[in-house]
């Protein structure tokens, strides 16, 4: 894009426009995935490891409101955002002033100078002001055809970011196999994160799943293991040595333990 572009704007504002699509987020109980980290960053045309530093001082302006919700599709509560009514004030600004705007636009071999409401109605696809903004980032000219493409590509990109949790989601079961994680380990998970542009908060949230279910497959081992010797009645004392040296070698706790025994008991009586 060319730098005096009426479309060239501040990373900010391109955030602000992108949010002024979605009203009454307040009100909602579950909040769509466009509302997450990951669906801004595509919006607005941004590295996402270079996202939280935007959203942190734009929640701390007034201008965004941060809330850990529950999202669409999504097991646990994430990070989503949407505008305060200061941002709401400054987003409603900057969407009168573009579109008040002509641009040109590559139609059919021909450059056509076109507002960017004319240039969503020319498309077979709905483009959002904050598509087109994005979409003229890395062009000096805006093409039609190409613009139809836009749904195509943020699902090639949303797939692309799919597969890199992927990757860090097996590099941390990996890690955690043996239910702890090396000094070792630890670095070279962490370097992995920060190539593959994985946020603190998608960390946290895919370290704590993986978590839950290495500590379920270690309390089913323990749970199997403590079965057969309640079997024959109850636990004798080799068998007790055996037991704790399979807790003290899971990393699981004496009470938990004697919880999955408990409820052994139960089900046998």
């Amino acid at each position: 894009m060319k730098e005096d572009s009426p479309l060239a704007l501040t990373t900010e504002d391109r955030i602000l426009l992108y949010f002024s699509d979605f009203r009454n987020m307040e009100e909602r109980y579950v909040l769509p995935q466009a509302l997450t980290q990951k669906a801004i960053a595509f919006a607005a045309g941004i590295q996402r490891k270079h996202l939280s530093r935007y959203l942190d001082q734009m929640v701390h302006d007034g201008f965004l409101v941060e809330t850990k919700a529950h999202i669409e599709g999504e097991k646990q509560r994430m990070l989503a955002y949407y505008l305060a009514p200061r941002g709401w004030e400054r987003a409603v600004a900057i969407k009168a002033r573009l579109s008040t705007i002509k641009v040109p636009v590559k139609v059919a071999g021909a450059t056509k100078e076109m507002t960017l409401e004319e240039i969503d109605r020319a498309t077979s696809v709905h483009l959002t002001l904050s598509d087109i903004v994005r979409e003229a980032m890395n062009v000096d000219q805006l093409d039609l055809e190409y613009l139809e493409g836009i749904d195509e590509r943020r699902k090639r990109a949303m797939d692309e970011r799919v597969k890199r949790l992927e990757d860090y989601t097996r590099a941390v079961m990996t890690a955690w196999k043996d239910g702890r994680v090396t000094a070792t380990e630890h670095l070279l998970v962490e370097q992995l994160r920060e190539n593959l542009g994985i946020s603190k908060e998608e960390q946290e949230r895919i370290e704590n799943e993986v978590l839950e279910e290495v500590l379920e497959n270690r309390a089913g081992i323990y749970r199997a293991v403590a079965a057969e010797a309640l079997d024959d009645g109850p636990i004798k004392e080799g068998e007790r040595e055996l037991l704790e040296a399979l807790r003290k070698k899971l990393g699981l706790s004496s009470h938990d333990c004697r919880e999955i025994e408990t409820g052994l008991g139960k089900a046998a009586a």
